[in-house]
């Protein structure tokens, strides 16, 4: 069974994902906020960050892009780029990227690396407890 993934306001999300790791390394505030303006008027509407990039920058900056029009928005991130998927690790790193965009819930969540060592029990567990307690939609 296929998941269909939608906004907040029940918009379906678009074909196309937009990365943003390069805001913060690559681009400036004004390049990033030029890049995701274009995104949206492309008719792009998923955007995705993650815990490791451009030393929280990338999740600040395209937070602050989000917010401002939230429910018409997907917005994904990843977790366990370093430091392995355990439980501790994944909330550490997840509670960081709350921190740094500021959005009471992420869209999307997953793991950016695999991690041999972790039984995926815990890591599996882990997420279905954010889903569970609405810090993730998918």
């Amino acid at each position: 069974m296929a998941i269909e993934l939608t906004t907040l306001d029940g918009t379906r999300v678009s074909a196309f994902c937009f990365g943003a790791m390069q805001f913060g390394i690559g681009a400036d505030r004004a390049a990033s906020e030029d890049m995701y303006t274009a995104c949206r008027n492309a008719g792009i509407n998923f955007f995705d960050t993650a815990y490791g990039y451009s030393d929280g920058l990338s999740e600040t900056w395209l937070g602050d892009m989000v917010r401002r029009e939230r429910d018409t928005v997907f917005f994904a991130s990843k977790v366990a780029s370093s430091g392995g998927s355990g439980r501790q690790n994944i909330l550490a790193q997840f509670d960081e990227s709350r921190h740094r965009h500021k959005l009471e819930c992420v869209d999307g969540l997953y793991l950016h690396r695999w991690d041999p060592h972790t039984p995926l029990e815990e890591t599996f567990e882990t997420l279905a407890g954010l889903k569970d307690a609405g810090k993730i939609r998918y």
